[in-house]
């Protein structure tokens, strides 16, 4: 067996040094960086084999060999960590793949502690794991949290357009028959014998209750979906539910915003104004507040929904309890729009959530969201 050890050992401890590597569930090395920038292997156990494929004295002959066989993918992470180790004499920590002669990709780790040599250079002894099963694992949980988050967006939408088919049949359909309604009742009570005031109070009953069913309806179909939102925008959506907040719950809301429009996306509106509501719902259920303020601000890349009151303060317990859907729905959201929540309070000073999402140029959705595609599903 290859043999780098410098100190002065005697057989038995070497030979108990060396049992102790081969039992170790990968590879042992010792890797030093050559002036030109290459690396060479002084040193490495019997565990190549298994893990690499190459015999020790093969790769001690020629290191190149363990270059070839990394993913053209992960090589320029592996130089990147390499130099990094060099440089600083940081603890060097690499993932990657690597792919053998039969075609078959492993996962490795490579872990290892970096000194300097006599001549200046960096030297370093430490482990390669075979970490296949356990990245192959994390990938499937990553997969299958990205399908579920698919999948709660999939069931919004179709929320939202069967919100969207109600309003309209509420607003069209039956808005149109209560007000044909009233139409002939207010001509039925013209046309009322003038003697009778039984009648006449029974029409202008009847009358109030056609109008107070028009006025549910019509805040039904509000509270489905806005028309505002799909007519004149965000902004206009966020303002108009601000005041409605305000004169239902009795707490003073602000609302600031820029004042040139904010142009979004149909989805992006609709989920961040559903997030609005459901914030401001956490606020008159929970918060005991007297004032709210809703700030919109743009940047470049992204935009800002912040809400915050002056009310009791979110506790810790209260914002991780199991049975908080409404704050998980938030972030699960938000997680799917590739942006950020942050949700601080404290007692008797208020809640703040702030909300982070990026946005193309267009107001859609950035390219650069937050997925979870990653390459192990090339594996």
């Amino acid at each position: 067996m290859p043999n780098s050890s410098p100190g002065l050992l005697s057989d038995q401890s070497r030979d108990k040094l060396q049992r102790f590597i081969a039992g170790l569930p990968g590879m042992a090395c010792r890797i030093e960086l050559q002036k030109g920038g290459s690396i060479v292997f002084p040193y490495v156990s019997e565990g190549c084999v298994s893990l690499l494929g190459i015999p020790p004295d093969d790769l001690i002959r020629d290191p190149s060999r363990f270059m070839s066989i990394i993913h053209p993918e992960d090589i320029s992470t592996f130089l990147e960590t390499l130099n990094q180790s060099s440089k600083t004499l940081c603890f060097w920590d690499w993932q990657g793949r690597i792919q053998l002669p039969d075609n078959c990709i492993k996962w490795i780790r490579l872990l290892s502690t970096p000194r300097n040599t006599p001549d200046g250079l960096t030297c370093w002894e430490g482990m390669v794991l075979d970490i296949t099963e356990t990245k192959l694992t994390e990938l499937e949980i990553q997969r299958t949290r990205q399908q579920l988050q698919e999948l709660a967006s999939h069931v919004q939408d179709a929320k939202e357009q069967e919100r969207l088919h109600i309003a309209r049949e509420v607003h069209d359909e039956i808005g149109s028959l209560l007000t044909a309604i009233r139409i002939d009742l207010s001509w039925l009570t013209q046309r009322l014998p003038a003697g009778d005031p039984l009648l006449a109070e029974k029409a202008r009953t009847i009358e109030e209750l056609v109008n107070k069913v028009i006025s549910s309806a019509n805040n039904l179909a509000h509270s489905l979906r806005p028309g505002i939102l799909d007519h004149f925008g965000f902004i206009a959506a966020i303002e108009v539910e601000a005041q409605e907040f305000s004169k239902r719950s009795g707490i003073t809301c602000t609302f600031t915003a820029p004042q040139e429009e904010t142009m979004l996306s149909t989805t992006l509106s609709i989920t961040l104004f559903r997030i609005l509501q459901e914030a401001l719902n956490n606020i008159l259920k929970h918060a005991n507040a007297e004032n709210a303020l809703i700030e919109v601000v743009t940047g470049v890349d992204h935009l800002e929904l912040i809400i915050s009151d002056d009310g009791v303060g979110i506790s810790d317990t209260a914002r991780n309890k199991p049975r908080s859907f409404g704050l998980r729905g938030i972030k699960e959201r938000v997680a799917y729009l590739g942006g950020t929540v942050k949700i601080a309070g404290s007692a008797n000073k208020g809640t703040q959530i702030a909300i982070c999402v990026p946005l193309e140029a267009d107001g859609t959705i950035s390219s650069t969201r937050q997925q979870a595609l990653f390459d192990g599903t090339r594996i």
